[in-house]
């Protein structure tokens, strides 16, 4: 039997993301989001949730674009950190973490060089939903590291070890074991009929 534990936003796993921005003058800033998803397929989109009193939340606004960049495992410490630290008080929150920026080839933000994907969004919407507003960008470009990619190209997720958050727990956390082919276990349903 289930218990009502009350409201908590209870999805899991939630990704642990470098959200990266361009402050005035060109410097670039990264906050740590758990709060983001693809949202779109064609065109392809990727949204992501800021808290207002953020200075990303105010840099993506006046820019008009974004990186999320994700994160190794062995990133962890430098991701926790600059979701603790705030740009407004520690400008140099980047180089504190010991993490590097190069910019994006095809938007007005940086990418995280020691996270091994990045991905460049050009904002297309947002919502304002109380202390978040919802940022929706359109993904204009893929990086990702070549170790990372297979034979045929396509990214090897047990290499990259994605950083993940349990927000119940407040931990940080390895991507869990394969269970089985998408697409495809689900058909032994059907032979049944």
């Amino acid at each position: 039997m289930k218990k009502s534990v009350g409201l908590q936003t209870l999805l899991f796993p939630m990704p642990a993301l470098l959200v990266g921005t361009y402050s005035e003058g060109d410097v670039g800033s990264a906050m740590t989001a758990g709060w983001a998803s693809v949202c779109c397929a064609e065109p392809p989109c990727l949204g992501v949730a800021v808290r207002q009193v953020r200075k990303t939340h105010e840099n993506i606004v006046r820019t008009g674009s974004f990186t999320l960049n994700i994160p190794s495992c062995d990133l962890a410490e430098a991701v926790d950190y600059l979701g603790l630290a705030s740009f407004h008080s520690v400008p140099d929150k980047l180089a504190r973490a010991g993490l590097h920026v190069e910019r994006a080839a095809r938007v007005n933000a940086p990418l995280i060089i020691e996270c091994p994907v990045s991905l460049e969004c050009k904002l297309v919407a947002h919502l304002d939903l109380g202390c978040h507003t919802w940022f929706v960008g359109e993904l204009m470009d893929t990086h990702v590291e070549e170790t990372l990619l297979s034979e045929t190209g396509k990214i090897d997720v047990g290499r990259l070890d994605p950083l993940c958050y349990a927000m119940s727990a407040k931990d940080y956390r390895h991507l869990g074991k394969v269970v089985g082919p998408a697409y495809s276990m689900g058909k032994a349903k059907d032979k049944g009929k």
